[in-house]
């Protein structure tokens, strides 16, 4: 399906066009400001919805417009009226070939209506990454939106649970601890038990040796007061005896005081615990690190969770897009750039990226073969006969506008009418 004739008056800078098409490629040319873009801008917004229709379509001074399409099938009629408060009112017919007019005409249009802002052109000159987009409009089975705002969610969610990885990373290598230390805390309250027993044992010992000691020094003492009385034998005899009978009585006691048993060393008790207290804090520290350990984990498997997600869906895409008839044989779709035979978009000859263009053009309005190009100036002799060729090679319509253009068949448009030669040439 294809426009057999385009009608419009008062439609921005239009003030009354007609124009029959003849032939695959439809050039309209002149001076900037004339009119060409208004012919563009018409049939989009005789075909597309009322959003895109810009917020003053109608003609400076003109009251009222209109557009209307012959597309062989269907007449497509789309009128514009300024109401007193400067606002527009839009109103769309759609007619067959009978004259049946549609109960439903916007819901007609979209049976077959493609997208009519793909312009070849501005696809050529897109990035890499705008044209995937572009593309993308041709794999019907799998919603890229849907899977980069899942892709987007996932990776804003990686990247705060990375940040956590990072953290405890980091706080596990700053918890320094022995290879050797235990898992287990060490109990020092029976270390405290054992260092309070051992304390009471070397008291008793102290004890013992120093009443030891006392008793020896009571008996040198003694000794030394009975050799003095000795040598006073007659008047000291009385003493000497009730002396010795003392000393007797003395040494029996020291007898009975056990001095055999040996001192506990505390000082290695007290090292012990030391020890003990020193090991419990690594083995505090151990069961941190050991804790952190297992969170670093259970984020390191999140992680990894939410790229298996995102590497998921990728896969999905790229099955998506195989199993897309894509229009160019040797044509691929990749996550960030679209290939030719193997090579980068921006690689291929300016005739390859034009013949490419095209067919995505054709691919992406199936049932109403037109399609517009705004910058046709921008091609040269012999692009323009092959884009022309194209167009004939994919049974398209292609509407171009171009600048002074210097070929016959172009339509000029001089102050929003089609000029006088070129009409009838266009008729």
């Amino acid at each position: 399906m294809k426009i057999v004739s385009l009608q419009a008056e008062n439609i921005k800078r239009l003030v009354a066009v007609e124009i029959r098409p003849d032939g695959n490629l439809v050039e309209i040319t002149g001076k900037n400001g004339q009119g060409k873009t208004s012919i563009l801008d018409a049939i989009w917004w005789a075909l597309d919805s009322n959003k895109v229709v810009q917020s003053s379509p109608i003609r400076e001074g003109a009251e009222k417009g209109f557009v209307e399409i012959d597309l062989g099938d269907y007449i497509v009629t789309k009128t514009f009226k300024r109401k007193p408060d400067g606002d527009v009112t839009i109103a769309l017919t759609v007619k067959n070939k009978d004259g049946f007019k549609a109960d439903s005409p916007v819901k007609l249009l979209e049976t077959f209506i493609g997208d009519l802002t793909f312009d070849p052109l501005a696809f050529a000159r897109m990035k890499p990454q705008e044209q995937v987009v572009a593309l993308r409009a041709l794999v019907k089975d799998y919603d890229f939106a849907d899977a980069e705002a899942k892709n987007k969610a996932d990776f804003e969610a990686r990247t705060d649970v990375n940040r956590t990885v990072r953290d405890l990373k980091a706080r596990i290598d700053a918890i320094a601890v022995p290879e050797d230390t235990p898992d287990q805390r060490i109990s020092a309250e029976s270390l405290m038990g054992e260092l309070s027993r051992a304390m009471d044992h070397n008291s008793k010992i102290d004890a013992a040796i120093t009443k030891r000691q006392n008793i020896d020094q009571r008996i040198q003492s003694l000794d030394s007061i009975n050799a003095t009385r000795k040598a006073q034998i007659k008047t000291l005899q009385a003493a000497i005896i009730a002396d010795e009978l003392a000393i007797e009585e003395l040494r029996d006691e020291v007898d009975g005081i056990d001095t055999s048993g040996e001192k506990v060393d505390i000082e290695t008790i007290r090292q012990q615990i030391t020890k003990a207290e020193e090991t419990n804090r690594y083995v505090d520290r151990k069961q941190q690190r050991a804790t952190l350990q297992n969170e670093l984990k259970a984020a390191e498997e999140k992680s990894a969770a939410y790229t298996k997600a995102i590497d998921d869906r990728k896969e999905a895409a790229s099955r998506a897009v195989r199993r897309a008839e894509l229009p160019v044989g040797g044509l691929e779709l990749t996550d960030d750039s679209i290939l030719v035979n193997g090579q980068p978009f921006d690689q291929a000859s300016d005739a390859e990226q034009l013949r490419v263009s095209v067919a995505v053009a054709g691919a992406m309005n199936p049932k109403l073969r037109v399609i517009r190009v705004r910058d046709g100036s921008l091609l040269d002799t012999d692009s323009m006969k092959l884009l022309a060729t194209y167009a004939e090679e994919q049974d398209m319509q292609i509407w171009l506008e171009s600048v002074q253009s210097p070929r016959d068949t172009a339509i000029v448009i001089e102050d929003g009418r089609v000029a006088g030669a070129q009409l009838e040439a266009a008729e």
